[in-house]
């Protein structure tokens, strides 16, 4: 067992050194940037430049619609106005995001009474899945709600009574970043009152809720009702029963297909759990060293809940894996510890930690291979540079900002979804469309490219807009993933009916290296 302890101590550093050596790749290729940190950097640049929330359309601001909540984005804002340049200000913040959930799972696990060298060990195999690994490449907001939940629940696990408004605050900064990691109060909830704790495990509740209920109160009064208005139309993203239905298959070929790694580490989780599920249904009341792995263990349950919840919307992915991949970390390192009650859970859980870092390991490693061999910020920089005088309509966020624009359309999946309650909104899109009021339109499929019929039903721009666009639109180049339409006749004399975002000030703060047109 001994041999088995060092062998998987050297994989977990392995696993921190390889992930630290990739992140220069893949902060220059911009692989992890897709359309949704399109979006969220386009959050921070209209917070810092005075709009918090665009409205779902505006005559000088384009078109909005996020189900985004705040904190990242205005975290990353706040950078911004500082003078850091909006990309390395949103790498560092997700860096910054990655440390606090690995510093959170540390903390956790030395909460139940982890030795230091095996809980920083465990804690590192949360690096070990696609969700955590995009994310610190990412611009996103993620990993921030997911640190910050499991230093909530470390407070929770602390012997002082006092630490429950403590937690009650991470919880709710969590919650303002994002909605759906209330799974972790949920879980130090039922701890609580599975050790007979009911007075801790209510006030907890209402803390949490109490604080919560503010942060939405606060984001609408100062977005002046937007908030609110933007999450009735966008907030469940256009989910029926079909997509609630097939949630958990869908949850399974994620991991299956886009994250295997992840797959090993909750594997290896949930085998160690159930190794050890006799000392899980016999919590005490005298500590959480008693029963250490009840809270983890409602933790990845929760979370795993959360996942299937989240993945019941369209327009989600494999990234919303990641507080599932810290919360198995912390489990597996949770059973590792229940040697004094329960064998075979720790046995299973030092024999299987190996194999999950090892995988973790491979994952990264092939990860900054391919962004030694690709890049999408260099596609966008591309396409950029041959962008036409005029207003822009882009898919993607990230190819106006690279141009140093400020993007005409926020999230054009959240944009379909908003058009469904409000027909004007997508109408008065077409309308644009065919007036030729667009100088280019940018899209990440081509609507005339074989099998693109799918794309045009149910993609993110939708069906009557990508016929719009063959209808009144010609294809000017390819560049990567990236389709350049222009109008097939010109503009009309007297420019776009609406004000062009594009037109505004350029900045050379919007993407690091590149610069203005």
């Amino acid at each position: 067992m001994r041999s088995a302890r060092s062998v998987f101590l050297g994989l977990a550093a392995a696993l921190a050194l390889v992930t630290a050596a990739r992140l220069p790749a893949a902060w220059d290729s911009g692989n992890a940037l897709d359309r949704a940190s399109g979006t969220w950097i386009t959050l921070a640049d209209d917070l810092a430049r005075g709009t918090f929330y665009r409205p779902l359309h505006d005559p000088a601001l384009g078109y909005g619609g996020t189900r985004s909540f705040p904190l990242a984005f205005a975290l990353h804002a706040g950078l911004v106005r500082m003078g850091v340049p909006l990309l390395p200000a949103g790498y560092a913040l997700s860096l910054a995001a990655a440390a606090l959930a690995v510093l959170g799972a540390f903390a956790l696990l030395r909460r139940i009474g982890a030795p230091r060298p095996d809980a920083l060990a465990f804690a590192t195999l949360a690096l070990c899945g696609f969700g955590v690994q995009h994310g610190v490449s990412a611009v996103r907001g993620d990993l921030l709600p997911v640190g910050l939940s499991a230093l909530g629940l470390a407070a929770v696990a602390s012997r002082p009574e006092g630490r429950g408004f403590q937690a009650a605050v991470l919880f709710a900064l969590a919650c303002a970043a994002e909605p759906t990691s209330l799974t972790a109060p949920a879980a130090a909830v039922a701890w609580l009152a599975l050790r007979r704790e009911p007075r801790r495990a209510a006030s907890l509740a209402l803390s949490t809720a109490a604080l919560s209920t503010g942060v939405v109160a606060a984001a609408d009064a100062l977005s002046s009702g937007r908030f609110l208005e933007v999450l009735r139309a966008c907030a469940l993203g256009g989910a029926g029963v079909r997509d609630a239905l097939l949630a958990p298959w869908k949850l399974g070929v994620y991991f299956v297909l886009r994250d295997p790694a992840g797959l090993v580490l909750v594997a290896a989780a949930v085998l160690a759990l159930a190794a050890g599920w006799r000392p899980l249904v016999r919590p005490g009341r005298a500590g959480a060293e008693e029963a250490p792995l009840l809270l983890p263990a409602l933790w990845l349950a929760a979370s795993l809940a959360g996942a299937v919840l989240v993945l019941g919307t369209p327009g989600t992915g494999a990234s919303h894996l990641a507080e599932v991949e810290v919360a198995a970390a912390v489990a597996l390192g949770a059973a590792a510890l229940a040697s004094a009650r329960s064998a075979a859970a720790s046995h299973t859980a030092r024999l299987a930690a190996p194999a999950a870092a090892a995988a973790g390991f491979v994952l990264a490693l092939g990860t900054f291979r391919t962004d030694l061999s690709s890049s999408r910020l260099h596609e966008a920089r591309a396409i950029a540079r041959e962008l036409p005088a005029g207003p822009v309509l882009s898919e993607d966020p990230l190819v106006p900002l690279a141009a140093g624009a400020r993007p005409m359309l926020l999230d054009a999946g959240m944009l379909r979804l908003a058009g469904e309650r409000d027909p004007g909104l997508v109408r008065g899109l077409e309308a644009d469309i065919a007036a030729g009021r667009y100088a280019a339109v940018v899209l990440v499929q081509d609507p005339e490219a074989p099998g693109s019929e799918e794309w045009s039903a149910n993609g993110a721009l939708g069906a009557d807009v990508a016929s719009a666009i063959r209808r009144s639109c010609r294809r000017a180049g390819g560049f990567g993933r990236y389709d350049l339409y222009v109008p097939r006749e010109r503009r009309p004399p007297g420019g776009p009916a609406r004000p062009s975002v594009n037109a505004q000030a350029r900045s050379p703060r919007v993407v690091a290296g590149t610069p203005p047109r």
